[in-house]
């Protein structure tokens, strides 16, 4: 940044920052009531809104149909359809690439990264594939079509088609017109002595608090990418920054049926993430992973304030500086590359892990097994029924929804310990760990496993210990 542009920022530069970063927050922060009852962000109404008043409106007749998952015999819901064509696509590119290797891929940096891809993720796609068809024909064993298994996941895709297709254009307007320089340099003492992390993080917190875990993942990934994140700042942030926004956090405690206990549930939650935000970056794997930039990227983020100014004046200075750069050619650029990602790349991940993970947990002991240990410590701090409802302290490493759905008839005090416990573990292998794992955040699932493991054993004391001061046993 020039001595000019300190002292002199031009009008539609503020006009960038101040205008877009403002339509930013309203889109991705602001709660307000969204019709039944309880809050939503302005964005996650509008995608609530297409998807029940258009995606779903529209059908197709495919095959026999699942009624579960598709709103009635014979009939495709658009968004289902956008997902099922996506992951058609995504494995008939990747085998012309390894057959007769067509120009108009290869030439492509885009699409050869993605179609090119190795023979792990050639496997997946394959699977998903042919889970995805199974499904949508309902031609198959019913551990894999049933309302409980694969439409479970067929229903994931359709909420990630839909969020996307809104996320992916409406996330430079938080990222890239200068709020996270603005925000990070402003806070940048407190977030890095607390959370050992740059200050532009408490953007992904709050896109994660009032959006999703899945926007909080995708800036994250794209901030580590662009060069304002270590990798191990990256990883952090995503393991713990990115936890179930507020309107979730409220669809699952109504499903629990703690909706009288929200406030009481909501306020545990964020005191728990917040005493794990400030420990686990200090412990193994998080710590000792690498502290560098990516390379080919370097270091872009600038948070230390000149001699010469004031940490507002630097922090307005750099907004602007951010607004100056940002072009609408290149946000169109960026958005084109993340859909073609997402839709190629993502959806058949989800699809095929996620589907063999619900089969897991729905037609084998494994998670049972798993969750064990968690049961006899639940035990020792005299949780009721424990080793009954053990298994829940780990199902929910596969899809964050999957407690809240297997918690009915627990006591009380379970219900809460066990519903708390699946917001704070942050982790969801279907969700946000698979956008972890395809990132270049230097995370794999055996690490994911770990933190996983950690952030129940450490929560769940907490947990308890505050369910034991305002329930009486």
């Amino acid at each position: 940044m020039n001595d000019s542009e300190k002292s002199a920022p031009k009008p539609k530069n503020i006009l960038k920052f101040v205008g877009i970063s403002l339509v930013g927050i309203f889109l991705f922060l602001a709660p307000i009531p969204d019709g039944s009852g309880a809050f939503n962000i302005p964005l996650g109404i509008a995608i609530d809104w297409v998807n029940d008043n258009i995606f779903t409106a529209a059908t197709v007749a495919v095959g026999t149909g699942s009624p579960e998952a598709i709103g009635g015999a014979g009939n495709l819901h658009i968004h289902h359809l956008i997902g099922l064509i996506a992951i058609t696509i995504s494995l008939l590119g990747t085998i012309l690439v390894y057959t007769v290797k067509p120009k108009f891929i290869m030439n492509n940096e885009t699409a050869r990264t993605i179609f090119k891809c190795s023979p792990v993720y050639f496997v997946t796609k394959i699977v998903a594939f042919v889970f995805i068809w199974m499904i949508f024909l309902n031609i198959g064993p019913d551990f894999i079509i049933a309302s409980y298994t694969g439409d479970v996941i067929i229903g994931l895709v359709a909420a990630l088609v839909t969020i996307f297709i809104f996320l992916v254009p409406a996330m430079p307007l938080i990222t890239d017109f200068g709020l996270m320089e603005f925000i990070g340099i402003l806070i940048r003492k407190a977030v890095r002595v607390l959370f050992t992390l740059p200050g532009r993080a408490s953007v992904d917190l709050m896109a994660s608090w009032f959006g999703s875990s899945v926007a909080s993942v995708i800036i994250t990934r794209g901030q580590h990418e662009r060069g304002y994140y270590t990798g191990r700042e990256a990883a952090s942030i995503a393991v713990n920054f990115s936890f179930v926004s507020l309107p979730f956090t409220f669809v699952v405690v109504r499903t629990i049926g703690l909706y009288e206990h929200f406030f009481l549930f909501l306020g545990a939650v964020y005191a728990i993430c917040l005493i794990l935000a400030i420990v686990m970056p200090r412990l193994p794997p998080l710590s000792r992973l690498p502290d560098e930039y990516l390379e080919g990227v370097g270091k872009q983020i600038n948070e230390d304030v000149p001699l010469d100014m004031s940490t507002a004046q630097w922090a307005v200075a750099s907004a602007y500086s951010q607004a100056s750069k940002t072009t609408a050619k290149g946000i169109a650029r960026g958005a084109a590359k993340n859909y073609f990602g997402i839709f190629m790349d993502l959806l058949p991940t989800v699809m095929a892990w996620g589907t063999l993970g619900v089969i897991l947990v729905e037609f084998t002991p494994i998670f049972n097994w798993i969750g064990y240990p968690f049961g006899l410590l639940m035990e020792l701090m005299r949780v009721p029924e424990a080793m009954a409802f053990a298994h829940i302290t780990v199902v929910g490493f596969i899809d964050m929804f999957l407690p809240a759905l297997m918690l009915g008839g627990a006591p009380l005090q379970t219900q809460f310990i066990l519903g708390v416990l699946s917001i704070v573990q942050i982790i969801y292998l279907a969700e946000t760990g698979v956008l972890i794992i395809k990132s270049k955040m230097p995370l794999n699932i055996g690490h994911l496993a770990i933190i996983f493991a950690m952030r129940t054993l450490i929560a769940l004391p907490l947990i308890v210990l505050f369910a034991r001061i305002f329930f009486r046993a």
